[in-house]
């Protein structure tokens, strides 16, 4: 997970990155739009800007913001501007083009951050005009699942070890997509199996608006290992916690409590202890 410490290098990489490409860094942050900001309109993907007379559209696409400009003035910049003022991109209009875009989305190491955002459309180094644009991912865990009792779901059943596979069920409330890079499960069973205290995989999983199901890579309710089973005589009902790791907002958390049989066979049995099967919460960045 990246820092918000670490922030600082990586906006004056990104500016130095852009002056050394010989962009016009004229007018960052812009004036203040005439228009009355009451006066909101939104694009078919949630997005909400100011009333402009310059941009046209701003819709979200993979992993791009995209942006369309009128044809009646001439542009030739635009800016994207970061909530704390520094340039976060830029983008060159060439020959009469009214479209471009902005990469939002696995184009750094560190996290892109939500918040309000400038667009400034430029001709030369004169501001044409500015908008403001809300650009946020806020991601929830609201389910975990195991394959052992949800046995129709779309498992990797190739793989001997399914039934000890989990799902993760991630719904995106912003109106941006987030992108998940990693689930770690702290206090799971096969991290126990491994005198672990979590168990972590990699992903890289695109979180659109709206739900998204996620499922493990490998085991996260194993209790027999190739070597050594897990004792279980020493557990009682016992917290597993997974946290998703993403590069847009903050990393949600879900703790599911499990009980652990005291027989031969190490039997689980998953503790309810909401209707949703565990207690969601939201963690920080």
């Amino acid at each position: 997970m990246t820092e918000n410490s670490n922030t600082d290098g990586s906006r004056i990489a990104r500016r130095s990155v852009l002056a050394t490409l010989g962009v016009s860094t004229a007018t960052l942050a812009g004036c203040a739009s005439g228009s009355d900001p009451s006066n909101n309109s939104t694009d078919g993907n949630g997005i909400s800007t100011e009333d402009s007379d310059v941009f046209t559209s701003v819709e979200i696409a993979e992993e791009s913001l995209e942006i369309e400009v009128t044809d009646d003035m001439s542009v030739e910049f635009i800016n994207l501007v970061d909530p704390s003022g520094e340039l976060y991109d830029q983008q060159r209009l060439e020959n009469g083009e009214t479209k471009t875009s902005f990469e939002i989305l696995g184009r750094y190491e560190d996290d892109f951050f939500t918040g309000k955002y400038e667009l400034v459309a430029l001709d030369g180094d004169d501001q044409v005009d500015t908008t403001t644009l809300t650009l946020e991912a806020n991601c929830t865990i609201t389910d975990v699942l195991w394959s052992a009792e949800n046995p129709d779901m779309e498992w990797d059943k190739n793989s001997p070890t399914w039934e000890t596979y989990a799902a993760v069920v991630i719904e995106n409330t912003g109106t941006i997509p987030s992108l998940l890079t990693e689930l770690e499960w702290a206090g799971a069973p096969v991290a126990r199996l491994q005198s672990k205290e979590s168990q972590s995989y990699f992903h890289e999983t695109r979180l659109p608006p709206g739900e998204t199901t996620v499922y493990s890579n490998g085991s996260v309710y194993a209790t027999d290992g190739a070597v050594h089973s897990l004792n279980c005589s020493d557990l009682e009902t016992e917290p597993m916690t997974v946290t998703a790791v993403v590069q847009v907002g903050s990393d949600p958390s879900y703790t599911q409590d499990i009980e652990y049989g005291d027989d031969q066979s190490c039997s689980l049995t998953i503790v309810d202890s909401d209707s949703t099967g565990g207690s969601s919460s939201e963690g920080e960045s």
